[in-house]
Parts: structure tokens; C-alpha cells; sequence
């Protein structure tokens, strides 16, 4: 009864614990929206609080991150002294407005460009002191106590490392600490900048000041690491002045033994060199120029030289360890000691052996198509690329400022395909490529477009079709616009047939379906239809197409590009449908639109606040039942009166605000097998939306909850309807480690038959450093049995090949994993650290059984291998589809293309044992950690034992008791076979008449005999009598034992209490009458 008793407090206590925790974490989910994730677009960008000598070149920067014009109605901004934590300064943006790129300026009268508000000088206070940024209709003003209440974004600065502001700091920016603006990082003025940090969140560093500029970004400790490197180089302004040479480097860092040298790209001559000294700037910049120029010089050139060193025909620019002694004038170029090269041509072409020379296997940079002197070559590359002319770029001069190079702000991804004879000898041709296709985009749109606009190349190769996909680039959204026209036109043009002087003809996308589905009624067709590789990244996030009242102004349909940035909608239509006679009744054409730089894209009334990207007429937006639906393709036109198909369809809605109405062939059609979502409109007195919330899954009408309507902004989701985490469509089944040491023999995915693997990628991580050593896009669909194999080059079963890895790290030593990304939100380069985010499945393994928690514990738990190294291992997915189970793989025999082979419960062996700790203690402060060691130690003992392939998941139901220096073991081990139970069986044997110690994680364990009865020494998974039988039969064996003890003492009392003599003369003649 007491254990029954215990058992029953214990569940209680359990259940009260996850009612606590659940109750935590709703907490803290409505704590940290705001951390993770800005509900407002506007933000604090740059402060500048602290000027050298007195305060006249104050400021604050607001940055709208739409990048564009925004109104300011209803914000506030206010300055809170850290002395009494009392607003010092308020003031009302009402009116107000970010001006076309999305700043606003506050600051004094001689900043440059001239602020929208004019502070008088010594306004902002240098610290410990706070500026916050407010939105609502609060009463905010002067003297009020510090308060969250509306409150967007926040920065409390000081200037002084000794400076304390907690209240600021708790109530403005908890856990977080004052910001410090070090007056020593500049000899004249510096800011405090927002950047974005690892893992793109939010920081902010000292760095110049550059109001009204972009922020520029490089990381103080990146500069710091870097080498000297010629940062930019401008020619000649006119005939008689010679332009100048800026150098990048280490911050505030005295430069010495190193010399510029200038050298004739047609004749390979050396005409110019000089020893450079001096001190980089804070930002690591050295200027190299004409002593009279408008911004002086770090060092000028020698008094003695030409008037025009930068020649605008073919040039050469070098940068050597050493001093000028070594170098005599028309003396040909050497590599000795060379650091950093930079060629260029206006006209003609450079020496190929100069170039072999400089830049080896590098083009000269092409300045043609520019008069001399309205551009400078700026490098746009930080920090270690050297000798490389293609990471350049033609921009403004920036003598003594950051280069003005292209921002992944204004970026989108751009595909081509390339059909060649091989296409492995392609893969290593990336440069190549990149070249040709910047030449060719600077050819259509004559605007200075260089390699360094394409980032990120990412190459995919499936027999002869090479599929080429990177990141344009551009510095503002109407160059972005421009580029992106001018790659459309090369996709489309004759002259795009070939990239010379290589035979390879291009086409916009590869790996076509074979199956090509009917158009549907109503729609044109021109050609064949391509759907998108990546249907998921551009979803339907919000729509609110019922509003209070009878004007329906304010119905919209928002779009999210899930990637979070500036997305062209060039292919993409949203098609209303009617659900009565389930015909498009509304069609919008996308192309010639984009979202803004957060993803987001509005369709909707006239009265929607921010003005949408499309307005349509009031109450367009049918309530229901109806649907809303998006689709990609270049080649069709979508219709309205076509029927309602499934043709090029990215994502859909179908949605009613009445509970009657009924739309079954839509959702047959658009979302087949689920429910109508219903927009319940006495969710809100206000207005209320359908929101995207519980998934960024397309077609997903669980994905959606009745929120408040936020155009524009972040849905404003619950937890409670939230939906449990769902099994992923791709899951890794089967991992292969070959003999050798740097393979896998194969990868085995699973997942639906037919589902089309485009746009997910398997990466490999090493536990050595927690980076993607290799990335491989996955191509092709899962066949009919539900699973797809990947093997290297002449394995018998493959569905893809399994590429060489050169240099990969050991797959059978320390940790390693292997992933599987949803690569159409982003790329997944090699080098990538370890993220959840896009993340599909991961399996984590590791040879190590003393290993903590390390960094790939991120992707999930860690599997245990305890075999040796040299035997190859097989892991096997064994738990089906619970994808939060703590261990889903078990090492097992080699399945490819087949069902997996996992232990089963019908081969279990009991593991009931007695083992003896010097200290509980050391077991119970953490459970699960010492449970974890302890299965750990005996998959490894019974692996040395048997050697027949057993890991952690065939230990089942494992628990442990410790007192009085007694810890009880209690589970089961499972088998494959009858043979490895067997060899199991052994092994229990073997180890409870063990006398040796039993070490788990340096704590040592000793067998005890005593607690183990006979009867239970070796027992297999036969279930024994209950706990409540062992009651009876205690009770029966106490009944027995009672009995006997009161006939024990009747016997006694009467041989201790003799009989009456009358009786004993009746007894007597009792017997004399039996024995007659």
C-alpha cells in the first residue's frame, strides 16, 4: 500500500509540474514577442549623444524598414534621464514622415543632411541616460516616470563604463546592458549603430556616424582579423589632378613595411612605387593621394610624381611586403612578396600574363563603359579576399568613408539553367559563370553591373542540366528593379543561347516535371506549364474579407515572401473564387509588383493603413464560402470565370464567416481533406482577420487563426490554438557509415510517394567546429515504396548520387549530423553554422560516451554509437513517426530501399539488477542526465560483451532508484532475433556474477548479489505475478503462520493446566468400556 501510495503522489506531483511549466512558458511567450520579433517597422538606427568638446552634432536616427517613405502619426519619441528615470524630452511625431529611403532625423542644426526636427545644442544627454521609441495614444510627456506601455523599440546608453542605469534597463531593455559610446574610439566623433548580428538579430556597435546613410556594418573584431588590402581605387578627376588609392585594414593600426606600386597593364612594367606609413583610421581605412585634395590625404603622394599616376587606360595596382629598395622603374611585375593586386582596363584588354602574375585565374575589372573620373573601383568584399578584381565594384568616391557597394536590402533570388555535355567538369566553373552573366546583364542595362552584385552561388548538377542559382544584389530598390529586367531579358533573348567561349545553352529552369497537368477551363496557355521549384516560399498570410459595417474599405489580402526580404512577384497571380459556382471571379496579376524589404505585400481597399501595393474597389472581397488562392507561372493566364484548379497553385485559403455555407469542391481542389476555416466575428468588436500562425506550410488551413487585423505587421497569434508539432513530409530513415572514414555508404529519406524533393537540401555537419562541411540539393520525387536512396557512384540501389566529399572531416570519430533544409527560404552554403531555422529533420550521432552536450545538440539528442570504429554502422529510423522522441534510431543491419530492421518488445530481456553507490546523492539532484549515462554505460558494456550491434534505443522503459547506497535498475533490453537475444541473455549473466566494477561517467558501481532472488538471476520478457498477487499470497503465508501459532499455544496452556479428577474418572472408564 505505501508503494501504491507513493506511486500515486508521485503522478500528482507530476501532473502538478506540467502544470506549472505550461504555465511558464505561456508566460514567456507573452514576454518575448517583442525580442524576437518587431510587431512595429520603425526602429531606432543610430544615436550620436556624446561630441567631441561641446554637443552640436547630436542625433537620432529612425529607420523604417520598408525602406521607404512611412508615415510617423502616432509615434513618440522619448529621452528619459538616467538620474530619477524621468523623461527629459518628448516629442510628438504626429505629421511627420521617413523620407523616400526610410530615415528621419532628429539631431542639431549642423548635421548634414538637415534633420526634420531641429534640437538645440547639448540636448541629448550622454549618459547613463535612455531614448525610446513609443506608438499608441498615450500621454506621453515631459517629466513622466519611465514606463513600457507602447513602447516599440529602446536603447539606454552611457558614456562612461562606471555608469549604472538598472531602472532604464528593467524597464526599457530587460536583460539586456547600457550601451557604452567609447570616446576613445575616434579622435573626432562616433554613433551608436544598429547592425545586424550572428543569426540576423538585432545589435548595435560604435562605428562613424552616418546619418541619413546606411549603417555600415562590419564587425570591429572581422576588421581586426583582416590583412592590409586596397580598398578602392579612383583614376583621375581631369587631366592634371591624379586621383587617389584608399587602403583597408586593422583598426587604428600603425602600417610599415609595406609599398604601393602602379604598373602598366599593357607592357607589365612597374612606373610608379612608393613606401607607405602612417595609421589606419578607427574604420581601418588609409588614404593615398594628392596632397591639395578636398579630403586630406593619410599620406600624399611623393612631391616629384606625375600629376596623373592613375592612367584610365590598363592599369595595375600592387600592394607588396617590404620597402621600396627592392623595386627599380621599368622592371616587371613579380609576385615576391605580394599581398594584394588589383587590375583594371578603360579600354583594350590587360597582358593575360600580367594577369597570371597579379591575379591568377582572374579577369582585369572592365571600366569602359565610364568617363574617367565619375567612378571610383570600390571593393565591396570584407575582409581576406585578395587578389580577386571580380569582388569590385563601379561606385561613388568615398575618400575616407565605407565604400558604397550593393546590400543584400535590396536583393532577390535569380536562377538559370545551363545545358552542357558534362556537367560535373561545370561544377568548379562558378567564377566563369558569374563573369559572363555580369557582363551580359552590364551589356543590357548599361549600368555598371560587376560580378560582385551576385552573391552566394549555389550550383546543383543532375546529368547534363546544371542548375546555377544565386542572389542579385543592388544598392537601392530602383537599381534592384533594373537588374532584375535586364536578367529577364537575357533569360529571353537569342543572345542568351550560349555563354561564351563555352559551349553551354541556357534556359530559365532545370529539372522539368514529366507529368504536365491540364490547363483548366478558362485559362490561356502558351507553351508547357513550369511550376515553381519553391512553392512555399510566397504564402498567403492574412485575409480579412469581412469588415464591420456595410463599406468593406478595408478588406485585404496579405502576402509573405517567407525569406524576409525584397521578393519580384514577376509570374504570380491571386485568384478570388466564388464558392457557388467555384469560378474565379477576381484576378490580379502580380507581375510588375514586389514586397517590401520584410516580405510583405498588401491587396486590398482603398482605406487600408499602409496603403496597399494593389487597392481594389470596396467590398471586392466576397465573406464566404469562398477562397482565396495564389499561383506561379510564365506561361499561363489566369482567368476570371475559369474554373476553380489546382494547376500552378502555391497556396490557398478557403474560408466562410457564416457556419452554413458549405464550399466542398474548392476544398477538394485547393485543400483536399480538410475543414472550411470560419472567420468568427464576434472574436473582436473591432474587425478581425484570418492569420497565418501555427505553420509556414502552403495549403494548410490548420496553419490559420482569428487574430486582430495587422496589415503589414506581425499576426497576432495565440498559443492555445496552436497546433502540435506535425510529422515532417521528409524524414531521414536510414544513415550508412562505410569502412572507411569519410563516407557515408548510403542516406535514406521517407516520406509520401510522390513527393517531389525540389527546394530541400541534405547537409552534412561536423561536431568539430558545428559547420555544414557539405551541401547537396536534393533532386527528383520519393517513389512508391515511400523512400528515396542516396549512394554514392556504382551502388546498386540509388535514386541520387551521393557526392565525394574532398577534405570532409571523419564521419566515424567524435560527433557528427545529418540534415535535411527547407532550402527554398534560404541557401544552405557549406561553412553555414548549425541553425533550426528551415530546418526538416536532423540525426545527430556520436563515438564518444563521456561527451556533454556539444554543438550540434542544437539539431536534436545525440545517438550513442558504442561500437569500434572500423566495423561499419547502420542507424535505423525505429520510431515511426514521433519526431519529438528523445531517441528515434537504432543501429541495425543495412536496409536500403527496404523496411528498416528495429529490435522488437517480443525479444526483451528483463534487466532488473542491484548495483551498489558509495553516495545517492551523486544520482538523484538529475535524473534524466544520470538515466542518460547509465544507458550509455551498458549499451557499451553489453556491445563489448556480444558484439552483436546494440545502441541506446534498444534499452525500453529504463528507470532507477537509489537509497541507502542501493541503486535499483529496473527495464527492459530488446532484440532482433532470437540469436541476439541470446547473446544478450549471455551477457546479463555475465555481468550479474561480474565481481569487477562498473564504471558510469567516472562514478563507480558494484554489483549486489544479495538484492537478485534465484528465481529472477536470468528471466526473459515472460511477465511475473503482479504486485497485487504478491499481496495475497503474503496474506495467505500470514494466515498459515497465525493458525499454527494459536494450535502451538493451546497445546502449551493445556500441558501447563491439568484437567478436573471427575473428568479424568469419566475418561477412564471410557476406555475400559472401548477396550471391552
Amino acid at each position: 500500500m505505501a508503494s501504491a501510495t507513493g506511486a500515486r503522489r508521485l503522478m500528482a506531483t507530476g501532473v502538478l509540474l506540467c502544470m506549472l511549466l505550461q504555465e511558464a512558458s505561456v508566460q514567456n511567450l507573452i514576454k518575448k514577442p517583442r525580442a524576437q520579433k518587431a510587431e512595429h517597422l520603425l526602429l531606432i538606427n543610430e544615436i550620436n549623444a556624446d561630441n567631441p568638446g561641446e554637443d552640436t552634432s547630436e542625433f537620432v536616427e529612425l529607420y523604417h524598414t520598408s525602406g521607404q517613405e512611412a508615415s510617423l502619426d502616432n509615434y513618440y519619441l522619448v529621452f528619459y534621464n538616467g538620474n530619477g528615470n524621468l523623461a527629459y524630452k518628448v516629442l510628438n511625431l504626429q505629421g511627420k514622415a521617413t523620407d523616400s529611403r526610410g530615415f528621419f532625423l532628429v539631431g542639431s542644426s549642423t548635421v548634414k543632411p538637415q534633420p526634420s526636427v531641429i534640437l538645440p545644442k547639448n540636448t541629448i544627454q550622454n549618459g547613463p541616460d535612455a531614448i525610446a521609441l513609443y506608438y499608441g495614444k498615450g500621454n506621453y510627456q515631459e517629466g513622466m516616470r519611465v514606463t513600457s506601455d507602447g513602447l516599440v523599440d529602446a536603447l539606454v546608453h552611457k558614456s562612461r563604463k562606471t555608469d549604472r542605469a538598472d531602472v532604464l534597463l528593467s524597464v526599457l531593455t530587460p536583460d539586456r546592458d547600457a550601451f557604452l559610446e567609447d570616446p576613445s574610439f575616434r579622435t573626432t566623433d562616433e554613433s551608436i549603430e544598429r547592425c545586424h548580428g550572428e543569426d540576423s538579430q538585432w545589435i548595435f556597435q560604435v562605428a562613424l556616424p552616418t546619418p541619413g546613410l546606411d549603417n555600415h556594418c562590419i564587425p570591429s573584431s572581422q576588421l581586426n582579423a583582416s590583412a592590409v588590402l586596397i580598398s578602392e581605387v579612383h583614376a583621375g578627376i581631369s587631366p592634371g589632378e591624379s586621383g587617389f588609392i584608399e587602403l583597408q585594414g586593422p583598426s587604428s593600426t600603425a602600417l610599415r613595411n609595406l609599398v604601393l606600386v602602379l604598373i602598366n597593364g599593357w607592357t607589365k612594367e612597374v612606373y610608379f612605387f612608393m613606401d607607405v606609413y602612417g595609421k589606419t583610421s578607427p574604420e581601418g581605412l588609409f588614404l593615398i593621394g594628392p596632397s591639395q585634395a578636398k579630403t586630406p590625404a593619410d599620406q600624399p603622394f611623393p612631391p616629384n610624381s606625375s600629376s596623373s599616376l592613375l592612367d584610365t587606360g590598363s592599369q595595375a595596382v600592387a600592394l607588396y611586403f617590404g620597402n621600396s629598395s627592392s623595386f627599380t622603374l621599368g622592371k616587371a611585375a613579380s609576385a615576391t612578396n605580394l599581398l594584394d593586386a588589383f587590375v583594371y582596363m578603360s579600354n583594350g584588354s590587360a597582358d593575360p600574363a600580367l594577369l597570371e602574375i597579379l591575379t591568377p585565374g582572374r579577369q582585369a575589372f572592365e571600366n569602359k563603359r565610364y568617363q574617367p573620373g565619375n567612378k571610383s573601383m570600390s571593393r565591396c568584399s570584407c575582409c581576406s579576399v585578395t587578389r580577386d578584381p571580380s569582388v569590385y565594384v563601379l561606385s561613388s568616391p568615398t575618400p575616407g568613408q565605407f565604400n558604397d557597394c550593393p546590400s543584400k536590402r535590396f536583393s532577390q533570388p535569380i536562377s538559370l539553367c545551363l545545358h552542357v555535355a558534362d556537367c560535373q567538369q561545370w561544377l568548379p566553373r562558378t567564377y566563369e559563370i558569374q563573369m559572363a552573366l555580369a557582363q551580359a546583364l552590364d551589356k543590357l542595362c548599361s549600368c555598371g553591373m560587376s560580378a560582385a552584385y551576385l552573391k552566394d552561388p549555389v550550383e546543383t548538377c543532375q546529368g547534363t542540366e546544371l542548375a546555377f542559382t544565386m542572389l542579385l544584389t543592388a544598392k537601392s530598390p530602383e537599381q534592384l528593379s533594373s537588374l532584375a529586367q535586364a536578367f529577364t531579358r537575357f533569360l529571353e533573348s537569342p543572345r542568351a543561347a550560349s555563354i561564351s567561349p563555352w559551349n553551354a545553352s541556357v534556359e530559365k529552369a532545370c529539372f522539368k516535371d514529366a507529368q504536365v497537368t491540364d490547363s483548366p477551363s478558362g485559362a490561356s496557355v502558351e507553351g508547357t506549364h513550369e511550376p515553381s521549384s519553391c512553392t512555399a516560399e510566397l504564402l498567403i498570410n492574412e485575409v480579412n474579407p469581412d469588415n464591420p459595417g456595410g463599406q468593406e474599405d478595408m478588406e485585404y489580402v496579405e502576402l509573405l515572401y517567407t525569406r524576409r526580404i525584397l521578393f519580384d512577384l514577376r509570374g504570380y497571380w491571386l485568384v478570388l473564387y466564388n464558392g457557388k459556382n467555384n469560378q474565379a471571379y477576381r484576378v490580379v496579376n502580380l507581375t510588375g509588383h514586389h514586397t517590401n524589404e520584410l516580405g510583405f505585400f498588401l491587396v486590398g481597399g482603398a482605406r487600408v493603413t499602409p496603403q496597399p501595393g494593389i487597392t481594389l474597389p470596396s467590398n471586392t472581397i466576397q465573406n464566404g464560402a469562398d477562397a482565396v488562392a495564389l499561383y506561379h507561372s510564365t506561361t499561363l493566364t489566369y482567368g476570371v470565370g475559369m474554373d476553380v484548379t489546382e494547376v500552378g497553385l502555391v497556396d490557398a485559403v478557403v474560408y466562410t464567416s457564416r457556419l452554413s455555407e458549405r464550399a466542398d469542391k474548392m476544398l477538394k481542389v485547393l485543400t483536399p481533406g480538410q475543414n472550411i476555416l470560419y472567420e468568427d466575428n464576434s472574436h473582436s468588436s473591432q474587425d478581425e482577420s484570418l492569420s497565418r500562425c501555427n505553420s509556414q506550410s502552403p495549403r494548410l488551413q490548420s496553419s490559420f487563426q482569428v487574430t486582430t487585423i495587422t496589415p503589414f505587421g506581425e499576426n497576432v497569434c495565440t498559443n492555445s490554438s496552436a497546433s502540435s508539432p506535425s510529422t515532417p513530409s521528409i524524414l531521414i530513415n536510414e544513415l550508412s557509415l562505410a569502412n572507411g572514414t569519410t563516407s557515408y555508404q548510403f542516406i535514406e529519406l521517407k516520406g509520401k510517394p510522390g513527393t517531389t524533393l525540389r527546394g530541400y537540401t541534405v547537409v552534412l555537419f561536423s561536431g568539430q567546429d558545428g559547420k555544414a562541411y557539405a551541401s547537396i540539393p536534393l533532386q527528383g520525387t520519393i517513389g512508391a515504396t515511400g523512400l528515396f536512396v542516396m549512394a554514392p557512384a556504382g551502388a546498386s540501389r540509388s535514386d541520387q548520387q551521393l557526392p565525394f566529399v574532398k577534405d570532409a572531416p571523419s564521419v566515424k570519430h567524435g560527433s557528427s549530423a545529418v540534415a535535411v533544409y527547407n532550402s527554398c527560404q534560404a541557401r544552405i552554403p557549406v561553412g553555414m553554422m548549425m541553425t533550426l531555422e528551415n530546418l526538416v529533420d536532423a540525426l545527430v550521432y556520436t563515438w564518444e560516451s563521456n561527451r556533454g552536450r556539444g554543438q550540434l545538440n542544437l539539431l536534436g539528442p545525440s545517438h550513442f554509437v558504442p561500437c569500434a570504429e572500423e566495423r561499419p554502422v547502420d542507424l535505423s529510423r525505429c520510431s515511426c513517426c514521433n519526431v519529438s522522441a528523445a531517441l528515434a534510431y537504432a543501429i541495425s543491419d543495412p536496409t536500403p530501399g527496404l523496411e528498416n530492421h528495429c529490435p522488437l518488445k517480443s525479444f526483451a530481456v528483463e534487466l532488473d539488477m542491484c548495483l551498489l553507490t558509495p553516495n545517492c546523492s551523486v544520482w538523484t539532484p538529475n535524473p534524466e542526465q544520470a538515466l542518460n549515462s547509465l544507458a550509455k554505460a551498458l549499451t557499451r558494456s553489453i556491445e563489448e560483451n556480444c558484439v552483436c550491434g546494440v545502441s541506446q534505443f534498444y534499452l525500453q522503459e529504463l528507470n532507477f532508484t537509489c537509497t541507502d547506497s542501493m541503486l535499483q535498475l529496473s527495464g527492459q533490453v530488446w532484440a532482433k532475433s532470437l540469436e541476439q537475444q541470446h547473446l544478450i541473455l549471455n551477457w546479463r549473466r555475465d555481468f550479474l556474477a561480474s565481481l569487477h566494477p562498473f564504471p558510469v561517467d567516472g562514478r563507480v558501481l558494484k554489483m549486489n548479489k544479495e538484492c537478485i532472488t534465484p528465481g529472477n538471476a536470468v528471466s526473459t520478457s515472460h511477465s511475473g505475478p503482479s504486485f497485487q498477487t504478491w499481496e495475497i499470497a503474503l496474506f495467505v503465508l500470514g494466515s498459515v503462520l497465525l493458525t499454527f501459532t494459536l494450535v502451538i499455544g493451546a497445546i502449551y496452556y493445556f500441558k501447563r493446566h491439568p484437567l478436573l479428577y471427575t473428568t479424568i474418572e469419566m475418561n477412564d472408564q471410557q476406555q475400559m468400556t472401548a477396550d471391552f
